[in-house]
């Protein structure tokens, strides 16, 4: 009973501890690109998705090193899917909810952006499927994929304009030394709202695995659903909080950066540190929830409609998911 309570205490702070770190995130991570002029879904797809993927990055290198690499893979496949399903999908269907009407998300997007979130999505799909059925998954293949995740942020980031060097008038120098300081000034409390972010996510996933222990929940449970729920945490909550904030761009940007670095720089980490060859076609069950989910997204976007309905069929394709990997959906030979 002890054990019960101190975790349910636990649990209760690191909530308190989320909401107020993903308020300071999102609002500092919005004046970011305000002053970037990179624009939410740009500092979604790099910064926010780089920082929020840290935890995945950890077990990349740990489970690498330590030649279990598979574990490392289960959890990039699983949480792309879990990042596009879960994320936007109960986005949608909150927002809708906290309009109390019909509506779908404000995401108003340029023709570049697009293009930058269309070749995320792309990579995601493309990559496991090149492993599976063409490349052999190996070290060089994993400096390949590095390379490609550091290319693609560099050109991303390389396009910012700071918006206050356009000021033209007599005080231009001044007003461009205060917006500096701004930035490293947002800069520096978006990562601490993120960082706080990431520690209460893993507080809250731990008290939870605790407390389904005392309590005699399946253990089976609760690696398919906590665990698996939890390594997206992060992601989860900035994405609905910014979803349900008006800041959809951000939401989208986050998720498919999210899912373009699990599968190249966390993947590649992955791939480079393992002592031993890895076989990818183990996880084809999983590559084919995240082709689906990254189908399902890519054509929201291009018919450019993000509604209840939409985030109904991917929280169901979610839960297709969680069935197929407890075993309750069995795919034919």
């Amino acid at each position: 009973m002890h054990g019960l309570i101190e975790n349910l205490i636990i649990m209760v702070f690191s909530l308190l501890l989320l909401l107020i770190s993903s308020d300071i995130a999102i609002k500092y991570i919005v004046k970011m690109s305000e002053l970037t002029g990179l624009g939410k879904s740009r500092i979604g797809f790099t910064f926010v998705a780089a920082t929020t993927t840290l935890p995945e990055l950890m077990v990349a290198i740990f489970s690498g090193i330590s030649g279990e690499a598979a574990i490392s893979v289960g959890n990039v496949l699983g949480s792309n899917v879990a990042n596009v399903c879960l994320v936007i999908g109960l986005g949608l269907i909150l927002y809708n909810f906290k309009k109390s009407r019909k509506a779908s998300v404000p995401v108003k997007l340029k023709s570049d952006e697009l293009d930058v979130l269309y070749f995320g999505i792309f990579t995601a799909s493309i990559i496991p499927i090149l492993l599976i059925s063409f490349v052999p998954a190996s070290r060089i293949v994993g400096l390949i994929l590095i390379i490609i995740y550091v290319y693609q942020s560099y050109k991303i980031i390389s396009k910012k304009e700071i918006v206050l060097d356009k000021l033209s008038d007599e005080n231009v120098v001044k007003r461009n030394i205060q917006g500096k300081k701004v930035l490293i000034n947002s800069l520096i409390l978006s990562l601490l709202g993120i960082i706080g972010v990431i520690i209460s996510a893993r507080l809250i996933v731990d008290s939870t695995v605790e407390i389904s222990n005392l309590i005699g929940v399946p253990s089976f449970l609760i690696s398919a659903i906590v665990i698996a729920v939890g390594t997206s945490f992060p992601e989860i909550t900035l994405g609905i909080r910014a979803m349900l904030e008006e800041h959809g761009e951000l939401t989208i940007g986050n998720i498919i950066g999210s899912c373009f670095t699990n599968i190249t720089l966390i993947l590649g980490v992955t791939l480079a540190f393992s002592p031993v060859a890895l076989n990818i076609r183990g996880f084809t069950d999983i590559i084919a929830f995240s082709l689906l989910a990254n189908i399902l997204l890519w054509y929201f976007l291009h018919r450019g409609r993000l509604g209840w309905k939409e985030g109904f069929y991917l929280v169901l394709l979610y839960s297709l998911f969680l069935a197929s990997i407890m075993g309750l959906l069995v795919f034919p030979e």
